[in-house]
């Protein structure tokens, strides 16, 4: 826990506007640097960073706070910083399926045996794309998210051959609720997203993510750990016990230790449900690309058509979240939240703002009204751990800015 007296030194990327050139209330960056401060000085997250962009201007870029331990002579956290974004690398393999849309490789409403045989069985043929991205497949939920019945997919899988029976694994789980009746939390889910885009591209999924996505929106930071330099190495954000052994193992390894994914992963299974690294600048790359109707600097990454289907709700009120102890109605897009206030009362943003939060670590989100895109990281001081402030909070604060 930090000294309740200390200062805690904010570092600052490079801004292309003032706050209120573009419409927006610097004061409450002030804010928001205080709420950070605090929360570090609690001990509750060892650190906080932010990027702003609104109007298609750069407005703020910030971290504070520090890494979990020295990693290669840094301590600190600083704007260009890389840490995971966990979950929020959805968005990814969401925008790749609507991708291939456009492309007329296939449609949200097909059903999901067309490119998986496995599901030619029981309830798994009425699963469609649409329920996959939107959690409402009934899938085998994250752990953690539904205690009272957990299932353990991979328990049925054959750890010799992943790539070989993980399908079938999933089948033989079975499903938690009927395909489109409830809201429930999976990445397994993203896998089989995975799968379809790598059959129907007729390339791996994280590489027609990379040539589609990464390349044309100029994100050359943005990667999975086993694709990383050793330049960007030396940049990962140390974040938890989880890192630290990857430090330990660095000693006798060396810094290669570092490239292993965070979660667990098989050889064979598409890494699309999340894990991707990135810096807060550079995911606001994303961002401006979702605002300015898929194009990014002139170029063309999708279609607006397809790309709107992030905005489109594919859930209603008769779909209730029942993920993590809740059961509640939920706004869901093409992979990803809609904000309303009708369905969220535990932050305040703009009507029809989208977002991801990525383990509670990490937050992206796109607001077309107020044309401002943001994304921030909260890094907890144990891996589990979550804190509302630190997340909802600071969401709501970053919008209480707009003039």
């Amino acid at each position: 826990m930090q000294d309740a007296d200390k200062d805690i030194e904010i570092r600052c990327g490079e801004c292309e506007a003032e706050p209120a050139e573009t419409g927006y209330d610097a004061s409450r960056l002030d804010y928001l640097d205080r709420s950070i401060q605090d929360l570090i000085r609690e001990g509750r997250i060892w650190s906080g960073s932010y990027c702003l962009r609104k109007n298609g201007k750069i407005i703020a870029d910030r971290a504070m706070g520090t890494l979990a331990c020295g990693w290669c002579g840094n301590t600190c956290f600083q704007p260009d910083t890389l840490f995971e974004i966990q979950s929020v690398g959805k968005v990814f393999t969401a925008i790749a399926i609507l991708k291939l849309t456009e492309e007329g490789k296939l449609t949200l409403d097909q059903p999901v045996k067309k490119w998986i045989p496995e599901f030619d069985t029981g309830e798994f043929r009425n699963i469609t794309i649409t329920h996959l991205l939107t959690h409402t497949s009934g899938i085998c939920a994250l752990e953690g998210v539904l205690p009272q019945d957990e299932r353990s997919w991979w328990e049925h899988m054959d750890e010799k051959d992943p790539a070989g029976t993980w399908l079938k694994a999933v089948v033989e789980t079975g499903l938690h609720a009927h395909p489109g009746e409830k809201w429930i939390y999976s990445i397994v889910s993203y896998f089989i997203l995975g799968e379809i885009i790598s059959r129907a591209s007729g390339i791996y999924a994280e590489e027609y993510i990379k040539e589609k996505i990464f390349r044309p929106c100029e994100m050359a930071d943005t990667h999975w750990r086993k694709d990383a330099t050793k330049e960007q190495l030396a940049r990962y954000n140390v974040a938890n016990e989880t890192d630290l052994e990857m430090v330990r193992r660095c000693k006798e390894h060396g810094i290669g230790q570092m490239a292993a994914a965070t979660y667990p992963t098989w050889k064979g299974i598409p890494e699309t449900a999340g894990g991707q690294m990135s810096t807060c600048r550079e995911m606001l790359h994303l961002g401006e690309m979702i605002l300015r109707d898929g194009m990014f600097r002139g170029r063309r990454v999708i279609g607006k058509e397809a790309l709107s289907m992030l905005w489109t709700p594919l859930t209603g009120p008769e779909v209730r979240n029942i993920s993590f102890g809740h059961n509640e109605p939920i706004l869901y897009g093409a992979g990803v939240p809609i904000y309303s206030a009708g369905y969220d009362k535990e932050q305040e943003l703009s009507e029809g703002t989208i977002y991801h939060e990525g383990a509670g670590t990490s937050v992206f989100l796109a607001d077309r009204k107020a044309d401002m895109t943001a994304m921030f990281q909260t890094s907890f001081r144990h891996e589990f751990d979550w804190d509302a402030r630190a997340v909802k909070g600071i969401a709501t604060i970053l919008h209480s800015g707009i003039l």
